[in-house]
């Protein structure tokens, strides 16, 4: 990464801070790799335990990691949720999700769609999966899988949007990490720092039709099924019918 010639003919510190900037060698991890050296440092001055040179780098990329986490542009809107399904504002997409549970068939259903400002379908997914324990850790898993989704499509843009109050605060506000769906929280937290821009909407059932009917599919399929710019046939009129009101 930074084993370049550009970088070895730096002859100061600046020169060599000026070229990983310049030909955007990573900056970011450049400068906690230097914060690292330079806590090492201090706590060396002054007798502390230190890490080894070794460990150095895999502490930058967790600090900076951490970093992301903390300081994504995360929003809940304010009032009263909208009463049908909106499009987003360019240049955001909007990702709705949901999940249902099959307790006669021992397991859930996740569903996804990814849709533009003019309300068209970029992706949409149908996923089984194992059944989790509750009703909350179902709607975590689709939230979990949507950012997946929209990360592996390409799309680093989006609004979250279900209707789950639950859910949406859990995300919002980390009171909810240390409860039995805490891991989950936790690794959704983690890839929404993966996105450019994400917010978190809360809106009501019908709002959110799509993906429910999606979600409600999977429990017909033996793992998952993507559909690019499409939706499944038999989930068409739902469409319609969502983005109509």
């Amino acid at each position: 990464m930074w084993n370049h010639d550009s970088l070895r003919q730096a002859a100061t510190f600046i020169d060599l801070t000026g070229c990983v900037f310049a030909e955007n060698r990573d900056p970011a991890l450049f400068s906690m790799v230097i914060w690292a050296l330079w806590n090492r440092r201090n706590n060396h001055r002054l007798g502390k335990t230190i890490i080894s040179l070794d460990q150095l780098l895999q502490q930058a990329k967790d600090r900076l990691r951490e970093f992301a986490l903390h300081n994504t542009s995360y929003t809940v809107p304010v009032g009263r949720p909208p009463t049908r399904w909106h499009p987003p504002e360019q240049p955001l997409y909007k990702l709705n999700f949901d999940g249902a549970l099959f307790e006669a068939e021992q397991c859930a259903g996740l569903g996804a769609i990814l849709r533009n400002s003019e309300g068209q379908v970029m992706v949409s997914l149908t996923e089984r999966s194992t059944l989790p324990f509750t009703a909350i850790e179902v709607e975590a898993l689709a939230a979990r899988r949507a950012l997946l989704l929209a990360l592996e499509t390409g799309f680093d843009r989006v609004i979250l949007e279900r209707d789950s109050q639950v859910l949406i605060t859990a995300l919002q506000n980390n009171s909810y990490t240390l409860s039995h769906f805490g891991h989950l929280i936790k690794d959704i937290q983690y890839l929404a720092s993966c996105f450019s821009e994400i917010h978190f909407s809360h809106v009501r059932r019908h709002c959110n039709t799509v993906a429910h009917a999606l979600a409600k599919r999977a429990n017909s399929i033996f793992q998952y099924q993507v559909w690019m710019e499409d939706v499944p046939p038999d989930i068409i009129s739902v469409l319609e019918a969502d983005f109509l009101g």
